[in-house]
């Protein structure tokens, strides 16, 4: 007979391990000693353990295992189970592989972000802007990709119906509320006076974005996807030169043509020294 300690060291498992196996009845003592509790084992009971590791090296579940171990499977059940496994393994690695390529790409954007960044970023005010324009609320930045079509269509839909041509580029803003409840993102386009009063008959809002005396303006180009790692690189950028955003985020759209997938834009914020926000 074994005790748990030889059983350990002859499977290459935790005496630990072999008393949770125990407990969930995979793999049972031959004997325990009623005087000392002391665990003893058939030389057998090797082979068993090491048949339940390589399962779960598979990624059986215990259950599974059990499964495997006591019911006597068919050779046939035994290539079904196999089977399923490898499909549920193929699945993962397909998963893991297209998270591993956003990964890839996402710090490309970046490092081709804060390169652009050393030229491309401007500091000085920012004009007022008068916006007719639609807004929404999310909670978080995550589903501003998910609600901005929709946004742009709306804004589109109410300037045809109050006979408006967009003048500029369209201008999206995004704006966090101080207690951090949600996100305010907007699509508008710039109006005078008179046309503000048929973008509100319209079903459209109109706003005054107030000018900034000091701001950040970073005008980018690259694939649209990169697109919500810009504003990740401006904040770098900003960091690295003592600077802080804060309030309002606009962000215009100066891409031309018809393909989606390319984008120009310009983003502006206005910006604070770090040391007075302390």
């Amino acid at each position: 007979m074994l005790s748990i300690g030889d059983l350990a060291r002859r499977a290459r498992v935790s005496v630990r391990m072999l008393r949770h196996y125990d407990a969930l009845g995979l793999i049972t003592p031959q004997r325990v000693d009623e005087a000392t509790g002391y665990r003893w084992y058939a030389p057998s009971q090797v082979g068993r353990v090491h048949s339940l590791v390589a399962l779960k090296e598979l990624g059986f579940t215990l259950a599974q295992c059990r499964q495997l171990l006591e019911e006597q499977v068919t050779v046939e059940q035994l290539h079904a189970m196999l089977q399923l496994r490898a499909a549920e393994l193929q699945q993962r690695i397909d998963t893991d592989a297209r998270r591993l390529q956003d990964v890839r790409r996402r710090l490309g954007s970046i490092e081709r972000g804060l390169e652009m960044s050393e030229h491309a970023l401007e500091i000085g005010p920012l004009p007022a802007l008068r916006l007719a324009q639609v807004r929404v609320q999310v909670n978080d930045t995550t589903e501003i990709s998910t609600v901005l079509p929709d946004v742009v269509r709306d804004l589109t839909v109410g300037l045809a119906g109050a006979g408006l041509t967009a003048i500029g580029p369209r201008v999206t803003t995004y704006h966090g509320r101080p207690d951090g409840s949600v996100i305010d993102v907007a699509a508008g386009v710039q109006v005078g006076p008179e046309p503000a009063a048929a973008a509100r008959g319209a079903g459209l809002e109109v706003v005054e974005v107030p000018a900034e005396p000091l701001g950040a303006t970073f005008g980018w180009s690259g694939p649209a996807a990169d697109l919500p790692d810009v504003w990740t690189v401006l904040d770098a950028a900003l960091d690295a030169r003592g600077l802080q955003a804060h309030g309002l985020y606009r962000q215009l759209d100066l891409s031309t043509g018809d393909d989606s997938s390319v984008r120009v834009v310009e983003l502006q914020c206005a910006v604070r020294d770090v040391a007075d926000c302390d």
